[in-house]
């Protein structure tokens, strides 16, 4: 199975990879190979995950992360039918935010708090976790153009970076080393994650010209 998961994620990056260099010169065809390369992390994806925690895990024990891959699958596989203009992309888009932002993250909170004695970082987690869903929300209203976007895009950043990344830098009782080197990581993902996210929000925002609209604008 490993080899199988293996071949899935490779063709997947590979026409992934694929599709930014024929996007950027222009070729036809890279609308289609964007589509398939979002099928393959679809399927990739959860089955990686299952296939992680089945070795770590008989029981189950790694529901969370699993629902997560899937909530992340289905968002993947919406944006892919956003971008062809396919039927089914808002459904799809709504039910992978909506997962992610109302399910997987208060159950990583459940898990993550289970068994913690410090009231510090208690609160400190539930800030990180509030901004995360409060974001995660505020692009789907972002992407489907409802109402509220804004205010909550404009809390999730004030929750996590003046809430919970001040307050977790700031905690004498984490290790220096362990500190920096989750921050490198969190900043990073950040990073990424907002460049990746910003070009979605623009691409998706494009008006939808049909070919015979594009034929008729380039004369």
């Amino acid at each position: 199975m490993k080899k199988n998961l293996n071949a899935v994620g490779f063709i997947a990056a590979l026409l992934m990879f694929s599709t930014v260099v024929m996007k950027s010169n222009h070729l036809p065809g890279a609308g289609i190979i964007m589509a398939l390369a979002g099928f393959g992390l679809s399927v990739y994806l959860p089955f990686f995950l299952l296939y992680k925690s089945g070795e770590s895990s008989n029981s189950g024990k790694n529901v969370t992360g699993i629902i997560g891959a899937i909530s992340a699958s289905v968002l993947n596989l919406g944006i892919s039918f956003k971008f062809q203009h396919w039927p089914g992309a808002g459904v799809m888009i709504v039910l992978g935010l909506a997962s992610f932002a109302l399910v997987f993250i208060p159950m990583l909170l459940r898990k993550k708090l289970k068994g913690e004695p410090s009231e510090r970082k208690t609160l400190m987690n539930t800030l990180g976790a509030s901004g995360l869903t409060l974001f995660a929300l505020g692009i789907l209203f972002k992407i489907q153009h409802w109402p509220g976007a804004a205010i909550m895009l404009g809390l999730s950043v004030f929750l996590l970076f003046f809430g919970y990344f001040l307050m977790y830098m700031s905690d004498k009782t984490i290790n220096a080393e362990e500190k920096t080197s989750y921050l490198r990581k969190a900043f990073l993902s950040v990073i990424i994650g907002s460049v990746v996210t910003s070009l979605i929000l623009i691409a998706l925002n494009k008006p939808y010209l049909p070919p015979a609209s594009q034929e008729m604008a380039t004369k």
